[in-house]
């Protein structure tokens, strides 16, 4: 593509969190590996020796292994230095391993690694990857939290020039140490096999923040039968207990000579540095970050962290803006940027973006528009006739007896809300049970499902996930039925029921194959697919592919499948099948097959690009042919990235806010290599919007940069489980929702019976 920019829609004014690089530096650069015998791995600690020889490390930029100077200091030196805590004597090994120009890529680690000295230097101190504020720390007491605001930076060249992302971030920090929450577990069970597996359960998985150096790792596992007072190998080969380890290179004394050491995988980083053998940690030493699942589940705590961390545009751009203003007012920030001859811009990048027009909802025999600033047709959507309902002749509803009274209202209330939509629904077949326990539920199930059953209906006290995981796994695999769960809870509510009623009813009809409504698409002989992975929370090391294609030419009916993978062989074999097996259903609807194809790929770093690229296309286009000799479709494979850190803002007059749905950048901040545009497509309803990034990786459709932009904002409108606008495609979300399904309740493939219908919304 020569030219990326599209042109449709009205123009708006947008400020991005962004800040150009105004001078490119006019240097050349020595970079020199650094070593230290003996070895040292604190960061700090190898900071302050490089500090103690201001003379000869004068203007240095260092990462903890590599120096960058201006300074040619030969091809090896070696210095004699002090360890700042022990006063031992450390010799320091300087080797040239290149001479770099500005051009080079080394330059974007050199700029990353001023950008973070600017933030050390504006008082920030380093947990993990990012730069935390300390002194204006939040304690959340009543949780024993700590949350730390802060910044996350990544130098990078954009369209436009070289630019610094800078954007929000927190971390959240466990006043607790994690021995202390083992010795709280301990102290809830004599049995000491039940709480190492509750130990086991709620650690494994989490990310853990070292004390002594800021570190983060994950835990992947805890080794019972290893302690701090057992020894390990040293690179010299030497043994040293942990006990003695810490107090010698941190000055740390460990209390508990006798507690469990926690076991974190060397991360892909970590393996790409020639790092093979796992980490080893200390449950003292060792801090939790993040929320836990069942602070996750408490409202009124994660109410309370939204106040802190969702937070709204005006506010956001004025902290980024404040961002800007105190490293310009900061000496020792100029000093710093000044050494390197780097010049800041004072101000976030601003530029123009485009809104697109808000798209005509289809209905049966009427068309709605919504208003662009919220693209929600929800309440429009509750008297609209569907575009082609099902109907819902043979159903069963199973509840235990003591709910009755809601299970009826529900009945009730669906009997109301679906005759509007254009369906026909019988009263059901009603199964009462004695209880709630799962097995109940499978008897009541296996005695009343037959062959011409429609729907299943399942009214569930709470939210067990081994009972909705074997009903679901029941009636996905064994005795294959569309399935709709409904908690109780959600049908108390006070003056509720009519609503919830009629989103279960739009659920039904979509689950049945039924086509709720729809948007214009201007071609008729297109397909889309939407590609999503998960990873199955049973089976290590499987991932869950899904694949959800459309099958007919306004793109509102769906055939999905899913594709286990362990290797990239089997998702190639896998993706094969699919795209065979979706076209055939193509088939069977059209008489007749696609003649463009857009693939929306989620689930794909920036990394995995050329994975794409290389093997998952070549197999997909080898598959074309094999349906019909000479068939060749224009294909088009799109990567939907969802958790970029480019976030933008809209000039409304002297107002800061959320730009609105159909919201196109397609310049200044996206790739000067790639075919990319951001889009907003969704509301938020509190914090900043985050923009979905695209990045078309391969193209022969011959779309007009405006279509390709144009068709991507439609798909957006059409998930059926909310009647308003999403922020992927629908068909990424159908595979998201698919996959989720898959990996974690049925670990295995489901019946292929369903495939032409959204069972798992």
């Amino acid at each position: 593509v020569t030219e990326k920019r599209g042109t449709a829609g009205d123009p708006i004014n947008i400020i991005a969190n962004y800040i150009k690089i105004l001078t490119k530096p006019q240097w050349e650069l020595f970079q020199y590996h650094i070593e230290f015998i003996p070895d040292i791995e604190n960061k700090r600690f190898r900071r302050e020796i490089i500090s103690q020889h201001r003379t000869i490390f004068k203007d240095v930029a260092f990462d903890g292994t590599t120096i960058y100077t201006f300074d040619d200091l030969g091809d090896l030196q070696e210095i004699v230095c002090q360890h700042p805590s022990t006063s031992d004597e450390v010799k320091v090994i300087l080797r040239k391993v290149a001479k770099n120009s500005p051009d080079s890529p080394v330059f974007f680690h050199m700029a990353n690694l001023i950008v973070r000295k600017l933030l050390e230097l504006s008082g920030m101190k380093l947990i993990g990857r990012n730069y935390y504020q300390f002194d204006r720390k939040i304690d959340l007491d009543r949780y024993k939290l700590t949350l730390f605001p802060g910044f996350m930076t990544n130098v990078n060249i954009y369209e436009g020039s070289l630019m610094i992302n800078v954007d929000l971030s927190h971390k959240v920090l466990n006043k607790t140490t994690v021995y202390q929450r083992l010795q709280d577990i301990f102290s809830q069970y004599q049995d000491v096999k039940h709480a190492q597996d509750t130990s086991t359960k709620e650690l494994v998985g989490q990310i853990v923040l070292t004390t002594y150096n800021s570190k983060t790792y994950k835990i992947d596992e805890i080794a019972w039968e290893r302690s701090p007072s057992q020894s390990f190998p040293m690179r010299d080969g030497s043994q040293c207990s942990f006990i003695k380890y810490y107090l010698d290179k941190y000055q740390v004394k460990i209390i508990d000579p006798n507690q469990p050491l926690l076991v974190s995988k060397p991360s892909k980083k970590d393996r790409r540095a020639g790092v093979t053998s796992p980490f080893l940690l200390v449950p003292e030493l060792c801090c939790v970050t993040g929320i836990s699942d069942v602070m996750r589940s408490d409202f009124q705590f994660m109410k309370e962290m939204a106040s802190y961390t969702h937070v709204d545009a005006p506010t956001r751009y004025n902290r980024l803006r404040q961002f800007v203003t105190d490293i310009h007012q900061n000496p020792e920030c100029q000093d710093e940027l000044g050494k390197w001859n780097i010049k800041l811009d004072t101000d976030l990048v601003k530029f123009e973006g485009r809104l697109l027009d808000a798209e005509q909802i289809l209905y049966f025999d009427r068309n709605i528009r919504y208003n662009y600033n919220e693209a929600d047709w929800s309440r429009e959507g509750r008297s609209m006739r569907h575009i082609s309902a099902k109907s819902l002749l043979h159903w069963i509803v199973v509840f235990p007896t003591k709910e009755e009274q809601i299970a009826s209202g529900l009945i009730d209330a669906l009997l109301q809300v679906c005759k509007p939509f254009g369906m026909h629904v019988e009263y059901p077949t009603i199964q009462q049970l004695d209880n709630d326990r799962p097995e109940s539920y499978l008897q009541a199930l296996k005695y009343s499902i037959s062959h011409n059953t429609d729907l299943v209906l399942c009214v569930l006290s709470n939210g067990r996930k081994d009972r909705y995981d074997a009903l679901k796994k029941y009636l996905c695999l064994d005795n294959p039925v569309p399935s709709q769960m409904v908690l109780t809870k959600t049908l108390t509510r006070r003056n509720q029921l009519m609503s919830v009623a009629t989103k279960i009813g739009i659920q039904i009809n979509a689950k049945l194959g039924g086509e709720v409504w729809g948007v214009q698409i201007p071609t008729k002989t297109l397909m889309v697919i939407g590609m999503d992975s998960y990873h199955d929370s049973k089976r290590r090391g499987a991932s869950v592919g899904a694949f959800v294609a459309s099958t007919n030419p306004s793109l509102t009916k769906f055939y999905s499948r899913v594709i286990y993978q362990r290797t990239a062989q089997e998702l190639m074999d896998g993706l094969a099948v699919c795209m065979n097996d979706a076209l055939k259903e193509y088939h069977r609807n059209n008489n007749s097959l696609p003649e463009k194809i857009v693939i929306y790929r989620d689930g794909v770093s920036d990394g995995q690009l050329a994975v794409v690229a290389e093997h998952e296309l070549p197999q997909i286009i080898e598959t074309f042919p094999k349906i019909m000799p000479g068939y060749e479709p224009k294909l088009a494979v799109v990567i939907v990235k969802k958790r970029g850190n480019a976030r933008f803002f809209q000039v409304d007059g002297r107002n800061i806010q959320n730009p609105h749905p159909g919201t196109i950048i397609d310049h200044t901040v996206t790739s000067a290599e790639w075919y990319d545009f951001y889009l907003i497509s969704q509301c938020a309803r509190q914090g900043t919007v985050a923009p979905t990034h695209y990045n078309v990786i391969w193209d022969r459709t011959n779309f007009k940069v405006d279509h390709m932009q144009r068709l991507t904002y439609k798909l957006c409108h059409l998930y059926y489980n909310w009647p308003g606008t999403i922020r992927v495609p629908a068909v990424c979300q159908y595979a998201h929702k698919l996959a989720f399904l898959v990996g974690q309740s049925l670990h295995q493939d489901f019946s292929v019976t369903l495939a032409n219908k959204l069972f798992y919304l």
